[in-house]
């Protein structure tokens, strides 16, 4: 099995690095876009991917899914961990195949995800041989923090996002996050985003536009 996606060509015509955009539960690679078209602007030599996740959302039609949530669907969190890391397995095919096809070294592609697509770039960019330019992580969970130390390869630096206001991601959330991969040796920076709940507010929006150098304060 292949992820599908979806893509946004280089303005310049040239392309130059690759960001592959995340989404989020019960949504889709169509999605992000918009998100995509947004950044564009300040990252013309770049081309954005919007792979679509492997399984269907229950209950939201067209909507996909990276892994199960037991708390909507009654899976056991055995099985929720199972299709987190088959899911993993298939983002770090397609981030090979890509980069592959696009003649580039992973130091020249970065993720950005949102909620259940943070959680996949929480897992998938540390466990990556290659180090990657970096990650954004927005309103996201690492999922599997207690094995990371022992799992990590590459330390990208992280942009970690989150609404001050989000009642499913807290802030107490975001700071073990952070403290994990402090652990781990990884470079983080935590920007909470007030007035803002679960999602991408412009604000964040603001934050992100400036990837690079987003990126590069990390560090």
């Amino acid at each position: 099995m292949t992820l599908t996606h979806h893509h946004l060509a280089a303005r310049s015509g040239q392309t130059r690095s690759l960001v592959v955009l995340l989404h989020g539960f019960g949504t889709n690679g169509a999605a992000m876009l918009g998100l995509a078209t947004a950044l564009s602007v300040a990252l013309p030599d770049t081309t954005f991917l919007t792979p679509d996740a492997p399984d269907p959302a229950p209950g939201r039609p067209g909507g996909r899914m990276w892994f199960s949530i037991p708390e909507l669907d009654g899976s056991s969190p055995e099985e929720a961990d199972a299709r987190l890391q088959a899911s993993a397995r298939l983002l770090d095919a397609f981030l090979d195949h890509q980069l592959s096809a696009h003649g580039l070294h992973a130091s020249a592609v970065a993720l950005l995800g949102f909620s259940q697509g943070a959680g996949m770039a929480y897992e998938v960019g540390p466990r990556r041989c290659d180090q990657m330019a970096g990650i954004v992580a927005i309103s996201g969970r690492m999922k599997r923090k207690a094995t990371l130390a022992t799992e990590v390869r590459s330390k990208p630096p992280f942009l970690i996002l989150a609404g001050a206001d989000d009642p499913l991601i807290t802030t107490e959330e975001t700071t073990r996050t952070a403290a994990c991969m402090s652990q781990a040796g990884i470079p983080a920076m935590r920007v909470l985003i007030g007035g803002t709940g679960h999602g991408i507010s412009d604000d964040m929006l603001a934050v992100a536009r400036d990837l690079k150098s987003a990126l590069q304060a990390a560090t």
